[in-house]
C-alpha cells in the first residue's frame, strides 16, 4: 500500500520556478501596458491643449439637451475669440425656447464640464429666436460675470 505523500515531496522544484516565472512575466506585461495606457491617455490630453486650435468646435453631442429637444441644424462661426458653432433647437412639444434655456440652465451661461475623452469645458449661451432657441458652444469663452 502507497504512502500519501505530503505536498513538498515528490514535487518538481522546476515546476515551482516556472510558476513563478510565469507570474512574473503576466505581472510584468500588465503594468507595462497599464503604463503605455496612461501615457497614451497623457498623450492625448496633451494634444488637445497644446494643438488646439481657435477653429475647433465642440460637436453637437457636447450640449446636453432634454429629452424632445431637436437639432435642427448648425453653423459654424469664427470671430477674433475663436470660433463656435450654432445649434438651432426646437423644443419639446409645449414648451417655449425661453422655458429650455432656462431648463438647460444655459441662461446666460452653461459651463459643461470635460469627459474623459475630450477633457475641455464645453461653454454653451443660448439666444432664443422665434420658435426655436440658438444655442452657441464653444471651448473658448470664459465665464460671464454679470
Amino acid at each position: 500500500m502507497a504512502q500519501p505523500q505530503s505536498p513538498g515531496q515528490g514535487a518538481d522544484p522546476k515546476a515551482g520556478h516556472d510558476a513563478a516565472r510565469r507570474r512574473r512575466t503576466v505581472w510584468t506585461v500588465i503594468v507595462t501596458l497599464l503604463v503605455l495606457l496612461v501615457l497614451f491617455y497623457g498623450a492625448r490630453v496633451a494634444w488637445l491643449s497644446m494643438m488646439a486650435t481657435e477653429g475647433d468646435v465642440p460637436p453637437a453631442s457636447a450640449v446636453p439637451l432634454p429629452p424632445g429637444a431637436e437639432i435642427l441644424g448648425d453653423s459654424v462661426g469664427c470671430g477674433s475669440g475663436g470660433c463656435s458653432v450654432t445649434f438651432t433647437v426646437r423644443p419639446p412639444a409645449g414648451q417655449s425656447p425661453h422655458a429650455l434655456a432656462e431648463e438647460m440652465g444655459a441662461t446666460p451661461q452653461l459651463a459643461v464640464p470635460g469627459n474623459f475623452f475630450d477633457p475641455r469645458t464645453v461653454w454653451v449661451s443660448a439666444r432664443p429666436a422665434g420658435p426655436v432657441l440658438n444655442l452657441v458652444v464653444d471651448y473658448w469663452s470664459t465665464e460671464w460675470v454679470p
